[in-house]
C-alpha cells in the first residue's frame, strides 16, 4: 500500500512541477495603452487612448484576440473608436451608438456598465501578418465627459476577451480624472 501511495505522491509532485512551469512560461496576448493616466477638464475635448498588441514570447502568431473596452457611462461616452491596424479586422464597435451593455461583468469591475468590442481573426491562424513587429498599433479610443459638472475619479479596462487557443492575457487599466477647469 506504501508503495502506490508514494508513486500516487510523486506523480501529483510531477503535475503540480508541470503546472507550474507552464503558468511561468504560458503565452500570452498582451495589450499596451498609453497613457495609463489621463486628465481632462470637465466639459472640454475628449480624450484619445492608443491601443496596442504584443505576445509573450514576442512575434507569436494566433488565429486572432477578441478585445473589450469596458467603462461607466455614467461617467465616459465613447465618442469613437477607430481601427489603426486593418489586417483581420472582424469587428469594431465605432460609435456611441453601437457600445453594448456589459451584463456579463467580464472585466470583474462592477463600476463598468458599458463595453466596446473590437475584433480580429485569421482562419490559418497567422495573426498579425508577419511582416508587423509588436508591439502593434491596433485601435485608438476616444471618450468624452459624459457629465457637464461631475468631476473625479474612473477607470476604463481593456482585456482580450476572446483569447488564442494555448494563450492567456492579463486586463489592463487606464484611470481618467475629470477635473473642474477652474482654479
Amino acid at each position: 500500500m506504501r508503495r502506490i501511495d508514494a508513486k500516487v505522491g510523486s506523480t501529483l509532485f510531477v503535475m503540480a512541477v508541470s503546472l507550474v512551469a507552464a503558468l511561468v512560461h504560458a503565452n500570452q496576448q498582451v495589450l499596451l495603452i498609453e497613457p495609463a493616466l489621463i486628465v481632462m477638464d470637465v466639459g472640454g475635448a475628449g480624450t484619445e487612448l492608443t491601443v496596442s498588441y504584443d505576445t509573450v514570447p514576442d512575434g507569436l502568431q494566433t488565429a486572432g484576440a477578441g478585445i473589450s473596452v469596458f467603462f461607466d457611462s455614467t461617467k465616459l461616452r465613447l465618442e469613437s473608436l477607430i481601427p489603426i491596424y486593418q489586417e483581420g479586422l472582424l469587428q469594431a464597435t465605432r460609435t456611441a451608438g453601437s457600445v453594448i451593455v456589459d451584463s456579463s461583468d467580464l472585466d470583474g469591475d462592477h463600476s463598468t456598465d458599458r463595453r466596446a468590442i473590437i475584433a480580429y481573426t485569421s482562419f490559418s491562424g497567422r495573426w498579425p501578418d508577419a511582416d508587423s513587429q509588436g508591439p502593434l498599433e491596433l485601435f485608438s479610443v476616444e471618450f468624452v465627459a459624459e457629465s457637464e459638472t461631475w468631476t473625479g475619479e474612473t477607470q476604463v479596462n481593456f482585456g482580450v476577451t476572446s483569447l488564442a487557443s494555448g494563450f492567456s492575457s492579463m486586463n489592463r487599466s487606464v484611470r481618467i480624472r475629470i477635473q473642474s477647469d477652474s482654479p
